[in-house]
Formats: structure tokens, sequence, C-alpha cells
């Protein structure tokens, strides 16, 4: 079997991948088929669209399905075919583009008898040589973020391709120190950041084209681009044959073109390298144990698919993972010590480290929980959190699509497109029916129904608290909603400044409780901890804490498996799509009933 782009940058995480993948040299020579290679990209790039639409903290996305994936595969295609589209705007000659992979330009060489080969997203040939262009349904944001918050280390050229300051020439000093430039322009070659994770990528193509081309004599002049969907870019409801029609909008067009040739110059060094590294583990086969680090990617949608095999040795509850801020790693003695370092030690779980590591007061509290089996629990920061709320209570929650491309007027690419709310009203204290004091919305296909959902949420919520747990995603959702549809924003602005964030209560929020007139140090610890949280406040960790409520069993039972069967509404027929929405309006009122059973729950134990 060839070494294809994707099985490169999987099989360069560590020794033991290769082997886990079963591969036998004696393949390693012959070509890869078609529909093998398809599956890899396929997974890979559906594996980096749930990457953009969510992150680890805000979703749980370690187990994601391949239904999950397969859902996500048709926007993947449509950004490919958008970039294709549009390049000639932007570059000149002959273009070869198409979502069928066996229509793609093709490299591949043979160095020491294995076999390398890539497909091309967009080849564009002209008079000078030709172009690589890779398109991906990750956004301009993250590279354009890289500088100071005035400028970026990439500009547009006169075409309107993004390129970086020194290859266009420009006086660095104009934009910014050349210190931060050189620092923010270092997270390029930093494959385990979000924006090196995509140029890693390129640079391995570019790796597998410059060998076919040295093998075959072949001296064209080659350029290598990104095609990302534009931050910038905000549709404005064009809509051809029902389907959005992406035209260039105030200068901007959907996608936008990266030039990175001089960055994946840099990396060929680098690239060789690991392609010996990539060698020496395919002609070993060494299948033993390796330490585990930040190549397993753990911790993200794109984690490695042996993670099972080899992060076994982590216990399923209370491991180091558990502890809160754990990324910072351990000090002891003044010596500091990443997490990885203690779990290749043996110190696994929470116990396992000595409280002479703890640096962190809320570690340590942590560890006190654990060693007594008692719940932490400052009363007093709770009883005046709790106090900050007024009756009637809204317990609020929403469901949103983070489409790669817009759908609705005024959306940009992976807008968190609102598209179910559910309300719990609490009249009084204690007085919340599960039945009865529910309201709440749900779309019933995927045509624009924001505006019906606003005018039912703003009719429902009157004076009182509005009480969410992450405050930040809903008064972000609120806040462009009200952006979007003008004539309701003065009421939508008001919602939101009657919101309040249940987490405020169950954690902490430092400058609350500092106007309330507690010292720093106090207002920054936490409020609550029990064992069985394992280090998460999420709402499914706590809810079984405080009642007998619980996710499990129920058919959507987290925000992914419910953004996928509301994805999935057009395909369904009657009986599926009638019992899936049920399902889906039970899950989101699961989630507002549980604010409001943790709220009680917290009332009791402070009593």
């Amino acid at each position: 079997m060839a070494i294809t782009k994707t099985k490169f940058i999987n099989y360069i995480r560590c020794p033991r991948y290769a082997s886990l993948d079963n591969i036998k040299k004696d393949k390693l020579d012959s070509i890869v088929t078609i529909e093998e290679y398809k599956e890899e990209e396929k997974q890979y790039q559906l594996e980096e669209i749930l990457g953009n639409m969510f992150d680890e903290n805000g979703k749980d996305l370690i187990d994601v399905t391949n239904d999950h994936l397969e859902t996500m595969l048709p926007y993947y295609n449509e950004v490919e075919l958008l970039a294709g589209h549009l390049a000639p705007k932007y570059f000149n000659g002959t273009f070869k583009y198409s979502k069928q992979t066996y229509n793609q330009e093709s490299f591949d060489c043979l160095i020491n008898n294995i076999r390398y080969i890539c497909y091309v997203d967009i080849y564009n040939e002209n008079e000078e040589g030709f172009n690589i262009i890779e398109a991906k349904a990750t956004t301009t944001k993250k590279y354009l973020e890289l500088g100071t918050k005035e400028n970026s280390i990439f500009q547009k050229d006169e075409k309107g391709i993004y390129r970086l300051l020194e290859d266009l020439n420009l006086k660095i000093e104009d934009y910014m120190p050349v210190e931060t430039y050189e620092k923010q322009r270092a997270k390029l070659f930093d494959k385990y950041t979000g924006p090196g994770h995509y140029v890693y990528d390129l640079a391995v193509q570019r790796y597998i084209i410059e060998n076919d081309l040295k093998q075959n004599n072949d001296k064209r002049k080659v350029k290598y681009y990104l095609a990302v969907l534009n931050c910038k870019y905000i549709f404005d409801g064009t809509y051809e044959n029902d389907m959005p029609k992406y035209n260039e909008i105030n200068g901007e067009d959907i996608i936008s073109y990266i030039d990175m040739t001089s960055v994946t110059e840099s990396m060929m060094d680098k690239i060789m390298l690991d392609a010996k590294r990539v060698e020496d583990y395919v002609n070993d086969l060494y299948a033993n144990p390796v330490p585990l680090g930040p190549h397993c990617e753990y911790k993200k949608v794109t984690k490695c698919k042996y993670c099972k095999i080899c992060w076994n040795v982590l216990p399923k509850k209370h491991s180091i993972l558990c502890y809160m801020d754990n990324h910072h790693g351990f000090t002891k003695e003044g010596v500091k010590y990443s997490t990885f370092d203690l779990i290749n030690e043996g110190k696994v779980g929470m116990l396992d480290i000595d409280e002479s590591y703890m640096t962190r007061e809320k570690n340590k509290i942590q560890r006190k929980a654990l060693e007594t089996n008692t719940p932490y629990m400052n009363k007093q920061k709770i009883i005046d959190g709790i106090k900050q709320i007024q009756y009637p209570i809204y317990h609020l929650d929403f469901e949103t699509f983070p489409c790669p491309l817009p759908r609705y007027s005024g959306e940009k690419p992976y807008t968190q497109s609102v598209f179910q709310f559910s309300l719990h009203i609490e009249k009084e204290p204690g007085k919340c029916d599960k039945e009865k004091d529910h309201y709440g919305y749900l779309a019933i296909d995927h045509k624009d129904h924001r505006e019906e959902l606003i005018k039912m949420m703003c009719d429902l919520i009157k004076e009182g608290t509005v009480l969410v747990y992450n405050d930040s995603f809903e008064k972000s959702r609120i806040k462009e909603l009200s952006e979007i549809f003008t004539d309701y924003k003065s009421r939508l602005l008001k919602i939101n400044s009657q919101i309040f964030d249940l987490m405020n209560i169950v954690k902490t929020r430092s400058k609350m409780y500092e106007e309330l007139g507690y010292d720093k140090e106090e207002a920054k610890m936490i409020n609550y901890y029990n064992p069985a949280m394992d280090g998460s406040y999420s709402i499914k960790k706590v809810l079984p804490i405080f009642s007998n409520l619980t996710y499990q069993g129920m058919e959507v039972a987290n925000g992914v498996e419910a953004m996928v069967t509301y994805a999935r509404f057009p395909k369904m027929n009657k009986l599926d799509y009638e019992h899936k929405y049920q399902k889906l309006v039970e899950y989101c009122q699961q989630d507002t009933y549980a604010m409001y059973k943790v709220l009680e729950g917290l009332k009791k134990a402070i009593k």
C-alpha cells in the first residue's frame, strides 16, 4: 500500500502508529487504490470540518461517529467547488478540479522503495508553471489573527491574495514589532496549532510534488496556496434555485486565497526528516507502547484513532487529566513537569500526584475532595450568588448549526445559526414543572425561521432573570440576531442584559464576586466541587449530582447529535422526521430543566 498524504500525517505521530495500522512491507511499493485514498481523505477532511465547528471546551467531540462526519461531507465538497469556481478571478491559466477524487490531478514519487501519493484539490497551470491550491473548510480568522489587534502578518496584494508581509516586501516595523511578527509567524510551523495544522498538510503535499517533478526532470515553477472561507464575508440572502448564491459582497468573496509558497519552502528540510522517520517506522513496525504527548491530539477531533489503545493506561475516572488547567503542567521544587511527563512516569491518577506538585489552589481542593470523598463548597459565595437572581427565572438554552457556508442573510461562515430554543419559566422559587412550564421553538425545516424563533422568545421573556449555562454562547447568539433583525434589536438587547450565568454560582466569576466585596483570591476560587465531576463543570456532569436526571439513554443526548439530527431533517421520511423532531425537543427541554434542578440542588446544599 502506498503512503498517501493522510497516512504520512498520521504515521509521523509516533513509531507505533504504522504498526497498529498493520502495514505490510511487501505492499509499500504498490499503488494505492482510488477507493482507499478517497476513504482516507474523506475521514480526514470531515474531522477538519468538525474541528472548526466546535472546540473541546464547547462540545464533546471525542467520540464523534462516522454518521456525524458523513453529515458534513456535502459542505466540504461545496467549499472545494466554490474555491475552484472562484480561482480564475485570482489566477491566470487553466484549472482542473472536481469533487470526484479520481478526476483530480495527482502526483507520486518513489523514495527508498516507498511510494508517496497525493491528489490536488485545484490544479492551476499557467505560462510560468503551475499553482497548487488546497481547499480547506476552515476560515481566514486563524490566519488574520496572527499579528497584533491592529495588523495581521498577512496582507492582501493587488490581486486580493493574502501574503506574508515579507513576501510583499513591506516594512514589518510599519505593521508591528519584528519580534511580534516572528513570534506570530512561528505558529505557522507548529502543526499542533490551528493555522499550522493546515500548513503542515500543504507542506507534505509539496514534498511529494517536488520529488515527483525531480524524478521526472520537470523544472516548472510551482506555487502553493490555501483556499479557505473568508471570515469577513456576510451573505446577503441571494438564492438561485433555492440555493444560496455567494456573490461578491462589498469587495469580499466567500473564498480567500493565502500564499504559503515561502512558508512551505522553509519546511522542506523538516518534512524530509519526517519522511525518513516515517520510513523507519514503516520498516521497523514497532508495536510496543511509546510515550504519550501532543502528537496524540487526545482532546481534539483530529486525535489519533489509536488513542483508545495507547491511552488505556489512564483510569476511566479521576485521571490526572481531571485536574483543572492540567495543560499548564505541575511544579515541584521549582521544576515544571508537563502532564505528559507525569503520565509517562506512571502518574496517571489524580491521587498518584503528591500534593507537593500542586501550585494551584483549585487542584488542592480537587485532590482533598477526592481523598475524603467529600464535596467542597463555599456556602457564602453560593448564597451571595443566588441572591443576584430575580424571579421569574427564564431558564434558556439554544441549539445551533454552525454551517461552514452561511445559509441565511446576515450570516458568515460558521455562524452559529440558531434553529431551536428551550425555555422553562420558574415563576416563583421551587415552582417549575418539566412539562407545564416548558416553552420552546424548533425550526420545522431548513428554511429561514429565525424571525419566528425571535418573536416567540421575545413574547415569552418579560422582566426577571434569564438563566443560562455558559452565558458567552447565548449572549453572542442574541447579539448576532439583534444586528440582523434590527426591528427586534432593543428587545433582544434587553434580554441580553437580563442574562445570568448559572456557572457563576456553580464555578465562579471573579468580576462578579469582587463587585460583591470578595477579595481577588477568594473571588476567583471555585465555589463548588464534587469528585463525581471529574474536573468538568459541564451541565451533564453537574446535573446527576443534584438530581436523579441523566442524559444517558436519551436518543439525542448531546449538542453534536442535536446538530446532526437537525441537519438530516430534509432527508428523513415522515415517520422518522416526526420521531426525531420530538427527540430533539426532549433534548433541549432537558437542558433547561437541568438548570432548574441544579439551582434547586444548590439551594438545598447550602441550607
